[in-house]
């Protein structure tokens, strides 16, 4: 079987739904050793296999092989920005230490009264979160500006033009969020309703 794939993650939503293997069978249309060994990864079940699955989960079979392709648990050591991801052009990234999940990043800046933190060229097509834990940071977005202080967060899309100013002293995270994520854009739309 293809170690990039861990269906191992149908237990764990299978337990969710309030499931047994039996029910999961029943429901898929599949036999209880099949859903089994699906379950350990002794087989690599087919996309018709898979699309049974996901059905009797309530789930899309994309966002099925979705987890399945990735680990339920993940750890990086964040770390400065350096070598070929460093490109010219950027301001503040010497603030920055960053963790990379995929297309996926997570940025913790240590703020500096006055630095501005300018990285798009880091940016791939995604939404950005941004969390201020201590200080105040001055965020200009297109031609928006918002004051950010101590436990405030904001969600754009990243791919906008976009500041960080620090105002005062303090820390903050952005989170870069690839948008192939179906609830992260539920969001940006409910906040563009308000």
């Amino acid at each position: 079987m293809n170690s990039d794939y861990d269906f191992g993650v149908v237990r764990f939503l299978r337990k969710r739904a309030g499931m047994t293997l039996q029910d999961l069978a029943r429901a898929s249309g599949l036999t209880y050793p099949t859903v089994e060994t699906i379950e350990t990864n002794k087989t690599a079940p087919s996309l018709k296999t898979l699309d049974a699955v996901a059905g009797a989960l309530g789930i899309a079979t994309s966002n099925l092989i979705s987890l399945a392709e990735r680990r339920l648990v993940q750890r990086r050591k964040a770390c400065p920005v350096s070598g070929d991801r460093v490109k010219k052009g950027l301001q503040g990234l010497d603030l920055c230490r960053v963790a990379f999940y995929d297309k996926a990043k997570m940025f913790r800046v240590l703020a500096v009264k006055g630095q501005p933190v300018h990285v798009m060229d880091l940016h791939e097509d995604c939404h950005e979160f941004c969390y201020v834990l201590s200080g105040a940071v001055e965020l200009k977005v297109a031609d928006m500006t918002f004051l950010l202080e101590a436990d405030d967060t904001i969600l754009f899309d990243g791919m906008l033009d976009h500041t960080y100013f620090a105002v005062e002293d303090g820390e903050y995270l952005t989170v870069h969020i690839p948008k192939n994520i179906r609830l992260l854009e539920s969001l940006l739309q409910e906040q563009r309703s308000e």
